[in-house]
């Protein structure tokens, strides 16, 4: 399965998570690993979103997520989420999401980073 193939479908499958009518959790994510070299993101998505965009993630772009704690992942969508919250640019915000998204020698590509900026969008 190509990675665009397998972030379409953690892309339906969060989107059918959040039509099936998952709960609103007002506990926040988590937060960034230390490993990071981000500053800390401005906004936190909702326990039960990040949940489930932790799951997707890994299983969707296994590379990126190895090694890294649910929290680390999170903090990938918590920093794409405050990029879009503080109206930024969808290119500006692919490549936070390039940055959030590195693990250690791997880098996230342009469709990787794209694919993840769309679940976002849905999630934020």
């Amino acid at each position: 399965m190509s990675r665009t193939t397998a972030a379409i479908a953690a892309s339906a499958t969060v989107f059918a998570l959040l039509l099936a009518g998952c709960g609103d959790d007002s506990s926040s994510a988590g937060s960034p690993a230390a490993a990071s070299t981000m500053p800390a993101p401005s906004f936190q998505v909702e326990a039960s979103k990040a949940g489930m965009f932790v799951v997707s993630y890994r299983n969707a772009f296994p590379k990126l997520a190895q090694g890294r704690d649910d929290a680390a992942v999170a903090a990938v969508l918590n920093h794409s989420c405050s990029e879009i919250k503080a109206g930024k640019s969808e290119a500006d915000t692919i490549a936070t999401v390039k940055k959030a998204a590195k693990n250690g020698s791997t880098e996230a590509t342009t469709e990787e980073a794209t694919a993840v900026y769309q679940m976002s969008t849905l999630m934020c």
